[in-house]
């Protein structure tokens, strides 16, 4: 196998780097299609965050996302495990993306999506994005403060 299949998947940083909205969405991506406790867990949040009607919504927008990005994706975006520390590229542009988004920073949001979707598609998913993003702001600002993360480097998997 060529390296390049993997690219998107190299190690950029540490998830307890990012800030909260980042770091979601990055679970969001993570758990999506293969870790159902773990989206119980993140829609719970969006529940408690934004209330139910809202955080049934939200995630709809965020299906919609995932979506776009299964249909118009440049190729599948490379994700580590649910619970490893590391944050590999293409989840640093999707958490980007997101916070860019959230921010209301329509054009870096766009070349972001541009990176993950085709280009006459990067405008549609940058709005779903920044829908998704502000709503993850909202939950963020009305979580607790996060706790520190126990677990030694050493004992990331990949």
């Amino acid at each position: 196998m060529s390296s390049a299949l993997h690219r998107g998947g190299q190690r950029v940083g540490l998830l307890e780097d990012l800030g909260d909205v980042e770091r979601l969405a990055v679970r969001w991506l993570r758990s999506w299609g293969r870790d159902p406790v773990g989206i119980a867990h993140l829609e719970a949040s969006l529940t408690v965050g934004l209330g139910p009607e809202h955080a049934h919504n939200v995630k709809s927008v965020f299906e919609d996302l995932m979506e776009v990005g299964r249909q118009f994706g440049r190729r599948t975006l490379c994700r580590h495990g649910c619970h490893c520390r590391c944050l590999g590229a293409d989840e640093a542009v999707f958490a980007h993306l997101i916070e860019a988004g959230a921010s209301g920073d329509q054009e870096d949001a766009a070349l972001l999506a541009s990176l993950v979707v085709r280009p006459d598609m990067a405008l549609c998913f940058a709005g779903l994005a920044a829908e998704f993003g502000m709503a993850l702001n909202k939950v963020a600002r009305a979580a607790p403060a996060r706790p520190e993360i126990s677990t030694p480097v050493a004992a990331t998997v990949h």
